[in-house]
């Protein structure tokens, strides 16, 4: 190792290469004897310098494989690694005649490395989405480093600090917070939040808590406009570094004097981190878990949207909705919660994470240690497992199993479901439903996993994971965790149905009547269809949120649309019971659900369909001696 010569390539963007630094500060420390060259951008160069954790810098100025090989070649590396992705960087260091070079193996780049590194994928060949500080951090362990510390840490020099003093000596002597808005991001447009609220936000800020506010922007011209019209709109001064421009090495001075940063999705963000100021994240096309650190300090808002997450720079759609969906008023009370030091760490939106304990076998890695512990490791125990009680149900499939149990006191209650050797024709509905070859497990993950992404409450998935035989599915599992203080509307409504016909109470009906129209509608707009509508599967907690459960079912039609969407709806109708939900309560459901004041042709054949639906259902239970929960309606 002593003799070692290491090139290592850095990513491009800038915020991927501060994401890189816990992985090249673990590099640093298993080769202490090795010289060690970072070969990157201008941009990158200048956010890591000063860094502790190489020798030498070369710049990549041509990024033509066979002139920056002729380049490379001169120095004798012995060992390159390659934390950029690209096609290009592997052909690059095999032109240059390096003996090991080590990456990851994809895009067709394998043929190039002599180390080879997999990215995790999902059923449909893309890249399971994990944070790109565990994606580097796992190059330097296939090294044979040690990995724990995961802290992100940037520095800047002495002059930096006096060129920022000569440049914006206002912040060296304020009497309230600096905050810093980041309202650009070199993505594309489609990850930025409306200027209008990053200048709402910013006049409360001043007004609430007599800040300094800063719009910081890159010096070109989309974003220029972008910090002109936020300080166009808002009625207070603010200071535009659209005007005033600054380095890289004064920009991260500034950012470490900063009480507050709020941003969307972009580098400077990591810039924030690395120096331990507090965040407040946005997200909206992206997906969140890409970026995320474990940072204490940052809140995540995650926009939701039925397109969420597109990775699109640009949005195709009429409106912002991810973006959009995100209001001043929470910015500005997350704000409020940290300037005054108060706990905020309800604020953030889950993001869930998972790590494939074997293979195939994913856990959400707050409870990693619990199911260890619980000795819960591999297929083989999930489905060997008799803890907790079995909950039986009438005409369960049996290749299905259900199991409610807890890991230890301590732990909220679980529910796994067991799917062993499903029958050729369920297997092949999964698939046609999923528009791809899929497991049961995996199923109803996905389905779970997009709706939480588009603002559809389900119950939050802990583990999963699925074995194939050849093609088909072997077996497969899933486990959620308890929805908290909530019970499902067909064991109980809200107290105030049951309560005397009071003006307040007949309100409070009225309301609730709007706010299922507002949750299913918005179930509907994601494209999704759940097949079991019924008011069991939805559940209300105490402050009369719903979450959907049951996803076994659901999917997003292709063709028939309409039918499942009949279908739903009359399923949702004919479970709601009479005693509480009248025919005035119905249409008002009807007319929230659709937007429409007034009913026109097509409600009305909708309707019809409905009724005929219900009443269907209403013979079939008559039938088999089973109550319904409705009564006719002439």
């Amino acid at each position: 190792m002593q003799n070692e010569n290491i090139l290592i390539w850095l990513p491009s963007p800038m915020g991927d290469a501060i994401l890189a630094t816990p992985a090249l500060r673990a590099i640093r420390e298993h080769y202490k004897d090795a010289k060690i060259t970072f070969l990157a951008s201008d941009v990158v160069r200048d956010v890591l310098s000063p860094c502790p954790f190489n020798d030498e810098w070369l710049t990549v100025k041509n990024e033509n494989p066979l002139k920056l090989a002729s380049e490379i070649k001169k120095y004798n590396f012995s060992r390159s690694i390659l934390f950029k992705n690209s096609f290009g960087s592997a052909l690059t260091v095999f032109l240059a005649g390096i003996k090991n070079r080590i990456g990851y193996s994809r895009d067709g780049r394998g043929l190039f490395l002599t180390e080879k590194l997999y990215p995790q994928k999902l059923s449909n060949g893309k890249f399971r989405p994990q944070p790109m500080l565990d994606y580097y951090l796992s190059i330097a362990s296939a090294l044979d480093a040690e990995t724990n510390d995961r802290e992100l840490k940037i520095d800047f020099t002495v002059q930096d600090e006096s060129e920022l003093k000569d440049k914006l000596p206002e912040v060296f002597s304020l009497k309230g917070p600096l905050i810093i808005l980041v309202p650009g991001g070199a993505f594309g447009p489609s990850k930025c939040w409306p200027a209008e609220r990053f200048a709402q936000t910013a006049d409360r800020l001043i007004e609430n808590h007599n800040a300094k506010v800063i719009i910081s922007v890159t010096p070109n011209e989309a974003e220029k406009e972008i910090a002109n019209k936020i300080c166009s709109l808002s009625k207070n001064e603010l200071i535009n570094l659209a005007d005033n421009p600054l380095s890289i090495g004064e920009l991260k001075v500034l950012f470490s004097f900063a009480d507050l940063v709020i941003c969307n999705d972009t580098g400077p963000r990591h810039i924030a981190t690395a120096f331990g100021r507090k965040v407040i994240t946005m997200y909206g096309p992206n997906e969140p878990v890409w970026t995320q650190t474990g940072y204490e300090n940052e809140i995540h808002i995650v926009g939701k949207a039925p397109c969420a997450p597109c990775l699109k720079p640009n949005c195709d759609k009429k409106e912002h909705i991810c973006m959009e969906s995100i209001t001043a008023e929470r910015v500005c009370h997350a704000a409020d919660m940290m300037l005054k030091n108060k706990d905020f760490s309800e604020l953030s939106d889950y993001i869930p994470q998972f790590e494939e304990l074997s293979h195939q076998f994913f856990i959400e890695k707050n409870y990693i240690e619990n199911f260890k512990q619980a000795g819960l490791t591999d297929f083989d125990k999930i489905f060997s497992f008799k803890a907790g009680e079995n909950l039986k149900k009438e005409n369960l499939a049996g290749f299905r199993s259900r199991r409610k149990f807890r890991l230890n006191e301590n732990s909220s209650d679980l529910y796994l479901k067991r799917y062993n050797k499903p029958p050729l024709d369920v297997q092949l509905d999964k698939w046609l439903c999923n528009h791809w070859s899929t497991t049961c497990g995996q199923f109803e993950f996905n389905a779970a996993d997009k709706l939480n992404k588009a603002g559809t409450n389900t119950a939050k998935v802990v583990a999963f994971g699925w074995e194939n035989d050849l093609i088909f599915e072997k077996r497969s599992f899933i486990i959620s965790e308890q929805i908290q203080n909530a019970v499902s509307l067909e064991q109980k409504l809200p107290v105030y149905f049951d309560e005397p016909d009071s003006k307040e109470n007949l309100i409070k009906r009225r309301n609730f009547t709007v706010k299922l129209a507002e949750f299913i509608k918005r179930f509907h707009a994601t494209g999704f269809r759940h097949r079991d509508l019924y008011l069991c599967h939805i559940f209300c907690d105490d402050n009369e949120n719903f979450t959907l459960i049951d996803l076994a079912r659901a999917f997003k039609p292709i063709l028939l649309v309409d039918r499942f969407q009949i279908k739903d709806i009359s399923q949702l109708f004919y479970s709601a019971p009479a005693k509480y939900f009248s025919r005035t309560d119905r249409l008002r459901f009807y007319k929230i659900y659709t937007g429409h004041k007034k009913l026109t042709g097509r409600d009305e054949e909708f309707i019809s369909a409905v009724l005929s639906k219900v009443k269907q259902m209403a013979r079939h239970d008559r039938k088999h001696d089973r109550i319904v929960p409705y009564k006719d309606i002439k």
